[in-house]
């Protein structure tokens, strides 16, 4: 039936088109859905280069008997890639693990390329990778096509986009471009095409370095934080990309803006060894600490760490040995936040008074834990030659620990001060919770 209806589609008097959507496909849109792909580019039409002077000779195409899988390899003009994306947008990108970098030396050379030397364009440039459901040979109007169906660009974001900002006027230059057709059928077959594009990615993308967080940046846990933060007017920036890019993107600019880095820190200080946020926070988005970092989608378990971190920072802004101890006072002092969170209300009530900072008690009693905590550095590092600089001391393992049993065994007014300020502030939360 979809085939009967396509050929009356085809023989209409006037433009007309159908898309028939059958039950393994609805099931595709789903996984895409939850992938991020959404809403997906049906199809595109991709020219293959031919004359001003070029002689193609011939299509490269190659069917894999095995798996199923088509590709082919041909050139394009740069203005039909700059017409592609014209026509799709952003959504062409969607399973890309970053977004467009901008001024980077690679999009700027590729720039001073298309300027200077564009002739020369299709020897420099790696070219673009597209992944799609189905793709197909035809010819129209005189030209010839490759039709890909539910394309997506996975290796090439920044060459495309940089097309589009600069070839419109540019007829000379030429680019490389690989199309992969990978079915789709079954659930086996959508496993093997989520393997195969993640293989595929951190294989081609190396001009501008593959991170640890580039690879998990497709991952559902953070589509679904991303999707639930957008509900509570938070943009996350689960993809490496300019800020200003990602306002563009998102369509309305949101109150607050969070890169999934940020949430990363702020959970690893308050959960696990605050010296592993010392360490670096690609480590985070490595196997080992991934799940025990981004363990659920809920913006309320993120959230009040990600502003306990932002309030501590408030309070080292100035002095330079706080930077160091910082990681260590937010593990200090989410060890008393967390008891008192203890509802989802509590959670929320909490979040909110941070987003208009109005939390002074909290800074007072951050304040006394990083006067501790340099106190502590001082009896702690060592004497003469042998004394750690504060840098190095705040990376030792287990130093929290350290630091709990030289709270409670040393006497100092910076405990009654905290004492005091802690009060203030459990007695504030109680009365913001009464009034919401």
């Amino acid at each position: 039936m979809a085939k009967e209806a396509e050929r009356i589609v085809r023989r209409a008097e006037r433009p007309s088109s159908i898309d028939v959507i059958h039950g393994n496909r609805l099931l595709r849109l789903l996984s895409d859905y939850l992938d991020g792909v959404a809403p997906p580019v049906p199809s595109l039409d991709l020219e293959i280069e031919s004359g001003q002077g070029i002689k193609l000779r011939g299509v490269l195409g190659r069917f894999d008997g095995t798996t199923e899988i088509e590709s082919w390899v041909f050139p394009v003009s740069v203005n039909r890639i700059a017409e592609m994306y014209e026509q799709s947008g952003i959504r062409l990108f969607a399973r890309n693990v970053r977004g467009f970098l901008e001024n980077t030396s690679v999009n700027r050379n590729m720039e001073m390329t298309l300027k200077r030397e564009p002739e020369y364009f299709w020897y420099y440039n790696n070219g673009i990778t597209i992944i799609c459901d189905q793709a197909e040979e035809v010819s129209s109007g005189g030209r010839d096509l490759i039709r890909v169906v539910n394309p997506q660009v996975i290796n090439g974001q920044q060459t495309t986009r940089t097309l589009h900002k600069k070839a419109a006027r540019n007829s000379r230059a030429t680019v490389l471009v690989r199309v992969i057709s990978v079915p789709r059928e079954s659930g086996e077959d959508t496993v093997r095409f989520e393997n195969l594009v993640s293989k595929i990615v951190a294989a081609t993308n190396w001009q501008n370095a593959i991170r640890a967080s580039d690879l998990m940046s497709n991952d559902r846990r953070q589509i679904e934080i991303e999707r639930n933060l957008r509900k509570i007017d938070y943009q996350y920036l689960r993809k490496r990309q300019s800020k200003s890019e990602a306002r563009r993107n998102a369509g309305v600019r949101h109150r607050f803006l969070i890169n999934k880095e940020e949430l990363a820190q702020a959970v690893a200080a308050c959960d696990l060894d605050p010296s592993i946020v010392r360490e670096g926070k690609e480590r985070l988005f490595e196997e080992r600490y991934y799940d025990q970092v981004f363990p659920n989608a809920d913006p309320n378990y993120y959230l009040p760490r990600y502003w306990l971190v932002a309030n501590v920072s408030y309070v080292a802004r100035g002095y330079p040995e706080r930077a160091y101890a910082k990681w260590v006072v937010t593990n200090f002092v989410w060890q008393r936040l967390q008891p008192i969170l203890n509802t989802r209300h509590q959670r929320e009530v909490f979040r909110r008074q941070c987003e208009r900072w109005e939390f002074s008690s909290l800074w007072k009693s951050c304040n006394a834990v990083f006067k501790n905590a340099i106190a502590f550095y001082r009896v702690r590092r060592g004497k003469g030659e042998k004394a750690a600089d504060v840098s190095t001391f705040f990376q030792r393992r287990s130093l929290h620990r350290e630091f709990e049993r030289f709270w409670r065994s040393t006497p100092t007014q910076y405990r009654s001060q905290f004492k005091s300020a802690w009060t203030r502030f459990k007695d504030e939360l109680d009365e913001f919770a009464e009034t919401k």
